[in-house]
């Protein structure tokens, strides 16, 4: 299976950086790719996100690339966008995976929200973010995988779980931070790959200024650590051909997942 992942540098200005996007799931597309996926936020990143947000699937971004899926005939693990609810100026940060058809096959709905108060950045995501209660499992061509969402990196559990649901390929759009990602983005995605035994691809922005600056470094880990292919600050796509089969034998030799004990 040949996977792609799409990094971008996304800002106040939604058509062009939906343009940008829909440009290299063409490029993908005519690779052979088989499933592309986005980072978090690509399509608008900046203050007053409620005006910019979606109103449901089958409407403005989400119903673009569904379109585009269809036309391609590959499979989009959309990012995420924002999706308003039904309270006044609270939304929910969304994945939606789109199937070769341009149906949705899942909707994930990011789990933990990033609240963080220091002196160089205080940002509470749920002051306006309704955080979901399922993971984000779902089959695609036959195998099953799992996407999260950014912070949810930081929770292994949430990842475990995906895991024992079957997961064999996991996804992670992303907006990382470049200042906590300098500590953190190498260590969690190829700890996130290892404890699962499970592909592990994140895909995160790049750009930004300051402490919004992000930490780009997109990347595909395998069920062992090894790094399979990594981008560096540069907008761009990853590609990589996987095979679950080998995994499938590690996993039968080296059973830690069946190994679990919860205490």
């Amino acid at each position: 299976m040949k996977i792609s992942l799409i990094q971008t540098d996304a800002g106040v200005d939604k058509d062009a950086n939906v343009e940008k996007a829909l440009g290299f799931l063409g490029e993908a597309a005519d690779a052979g790719t088989d499933i592309a996926c986005l980072p978090e936020m690509f399509s608008y990143y900046g203050e007053e996100d409620f005006e910019h947000a979606e109103a449901d699937a089958e409407s403005g971004t989400v119903e673009t690339f569904r379109d585009a899926a269809r036309r391609h005939g590959i499979g989009i693990v959309l990012g995420s966008v924002m999706v308003r609810t039904d309270a006044p100026k609270v939304v929910t940060n969304t994945c939606f995976v789109i199937g070769r058809d341009g149906e949705i096959v899942h909707r994930y709905d990011k789990i933990h929200l990033y609240d963080v108060m220091r002196d160089d950045v205080n940002f509470r995501e749920s002051d306006a973010t309704e955080p979901g209660t399922s993971i984000g499992s779902f089959e695609f061509d036959g195998v099953r995988m799992g996407v999260g969402i950014c912070y949810d990196l930081r929770f292994p559990k949430y990842f475990q779980a995906l895991a024992q649901a079957g997961a064999e390929i996991m996804f992670l759009p992303s907006h990382f931070r470049k200042a906590t990602g300098a500590v953190a983005w190498d260590v969690l995605t190829r700890a996130r790959a290892i404890e699962n035994q499970a592909y592990f691809f994140a895909c995160d922005q790049t750009g930004g200024e300051g402490v919004k600056a992000r930490c780009g470094n997109t990347r595909a880990v395998s069920y062992d650590g090894t790094i399979l292919g990594e981008l560096g600050m540069e907008e761009g796509i990853l590609t990589v051909d996987v095979d679950v089969e080998p995994l499938r034998k590690f996993r039968r030799e080296f059973p830690t997942l069946e190994q679990i004990r919860n205490f």
